[in-house]
């Protein structure tokens, strides 16, 4: 009777360490964008999509973060194509997040931005942190 019991324990702990490793195979990948261009911007959003349909967005998670002169091609009367496209991509589960020391910088508030937009202190300890957690960094 104890060996049944040893049996199960150890099949218990196999599983639920086979269920943990599972969902550590999502996938994280940073995006940076820094330059006050619609090009980058785009070159990010794209990359942020493409990613999404190769690993499928259940499988990964997608961040851009924009800071510097980057900031102000998320305001709220970016050019229509950008506006489109930043709301497509959150609503597909992307996260773009805002530098707070560069919006004051450009003298931005949060009304001044697209909705979607969420905000971090500091773009680049957010990209240092990120990395450090192990997530893929691009920079388009």
């Amino acid at each position: 009777m104890n060996m049944k019991r040893l049996i199960l324990v150890v099949l218990l702990c196999l599983s639920t360490s086979i269920a943990v490793a599972a969902e550590q195979v999502k996938y994280r990948v940073l995006i940076q964008v820094d330059e006050d261009s619609i090009d980058k911007m785009n070159s990010a959003l794209n990359s942020a999509r493409n990613i999404q349909h190769v690993f499928g967005p259940e499988n990964i998670e997608v961040e851009i973060v924009v800071y510097g002169d980057g900031v102000k091609t998320l305001k709220y009367y970016a050019p229509i194509p950008i506006a489109d496209r930043v709301k497509e991509v959150t609503t597909e589960g992307v996260r773009i997040v805002a530098c707070e020391i560069a919006m004051r910088t450009h003298k931005l508030r949060p009304s001044d931005m697209l909705e979607q937009v969420r905000y971090v202190q500091s773009g680049v300890a957010e990209i240092i942190e990120k990395q450090t957690e192990g997530w893929s960094y691009i920079r388009p």
